[in-house]
C-alpha cells in the first residue's frame, strides 16, 4: 500500500474562476499534478484520507466511518456550490483508528461529512466523485496530535497486496482577513511563505527546524485556517521529495499547491 500526501488549496474562489474560464496559473497546475499522479502510477486511488481544518474538535482527533457521505454547504457569496458526495471507506477508518492509538493518540469515531476544504480540492483531482474520502478532524488540543497522526499513517494497515491512498491536507498557509479586507500585507506573511517553502518544499528532504519558531503570535497574524498542523503531521508521516507545484498570493492569502513522494506502508 502507498500513501501519496499532497497540500491543496480550498478557497471557493477556485470554482469560480474555473467555471468562468478564467487563466489562473494555480487552476493549471491543479490539472498538471493530477497528470503526474496517474502517470506515475496508473492504478486508481483506493480512497482518500482528508485531513480537514473545515472539521475541528477540542480534545480528540476524530474519524468518519459513514458509508456514504453528503457535502455541507459551509460557505456562501461565492455563486456555486459545488455537490461532492463521494463513499466512504470503514474499513480505511476503523484501521486508522487502531494505528493512532497504538501511537497514544485520543481519538474516536465522528460524522462530519465533506466540507470544502474536501470538496474542492477534490474537484480538481478526483472529479467523478467515486473515490471512497475518510474525513478526519484537526484537534485543537495543541500540535502533538498532529504530529502523531503522521506517525499513525505510517503505521497504517489495510489488508495486503498494492493500492494508493491519497492524503489531502490544506496548502493555505495563510488567510489574514483584516489584511484581504485592507489590501496590504503584513511583511511577517511573505517572510515566513519562503522560509517555510524552503524548509518544506526546498530541498528533497525537510528541514523542519522552523516549526519550533512558529509560535501563536505569528500563527495569529498567519491566520491559516488549518493553523498549519498540517505541517507537523507531515514531519510525523517522515515525508520526502516535496514538489511546489504552484503559488498564489495576494495580500493576507497565501495558498499552495505541491506533492510529496508515495511512502510504503
Amino acid at each position: 500500500m502507498e500513501l501519496w500526501p499532497v497540500m491543496a488549496p480550498h478557497t471557493p474562489d477556485l470554482l469560480s474562476s474555473w467555471k468562468s474560464g478564467l487563466d489562473r496559473e494555480i487552476l493549471g497546475a491543479f490539472v498538471k499534478m493530477r497528470q503526474d499522479l496517474f502517470s506515475r502510477s496508473a492504478e486508481p486511488f483506493r480512497a482518500v484520507i482528508a485531513y480537514s481544518p473545515g472539521w475541528q474538535a477540542r480534545h480528540a482527533t476524530l474519524i468518519d466511518l459513514s458509508a456514504e457521505h453528503r457535502s455541507s454547504r459551509d460557505f456562501s457569496g461565492f455563486g456555486h456550490h459545488y455537490q461532492y458526495d463521494p463513499p466512504g471507506e470503514p474499513e480505511i477508518g476503523r484501521s486508522l483508528i487502531l494505528a493512532a492509538r497504538s501511537c497514544g493518540m485520543p481519538v474516536a469515531e465522528g460524522i462530519h461529512g465533506i466540507d470544502h476544504a474536501m470538496s474542492i480540492p477534490l474537484f480538481f483531482l478526483l472529479p467523478e466523485g467515486t473515490t471512497p474520502v475518510v474525513p478526519v478532524s484537526q484537534s485543537l488540543y495543541g500540535v502533538r496530535q498532529a504530529f502523531l497522526l503522521g506517525e499513525s499513517l505510517r503505521r497504517l494497515k489495510v489488508g495486503s497486496g498494492r493500492g494508493k491512498i491519497l492524503l489531502l491536507l490544506s496548502g493555505i498557509w495563510s488567510q489574514n482577513p483584516m489584511e484581504m479586507a485592507r489590501g496590504r500585507e503584513d511583511p511577517l506573511i511573505p517572510f515566513w511563505m519562503d522560509k517555510m517553502i524552503a524548509g518544506v518544499l526546498g530541498g528533497k528532504d525537510p528541514d523542519w527546524g522552523f516549526l519550533p519558531a512558529l509560535n501563536r503570535d505569528i500563527l495569529d497574524r498567519l491566520d491559516p485556517p488549518g493553523r498549519l498542523r498540517e505541517l507537523h503531521l507531515l514531519k510525523g508521516l517522515d515525508v520526502h521529495g516535496g514538489r511546489l507545484w504552484a503559488k498564489e498570493r495576494i495580500p493576507g492569502l497565501v495558498q499552495i499547491l505541491a506533492s510529496f513522494d508515495p511512502l510504503i506502508l
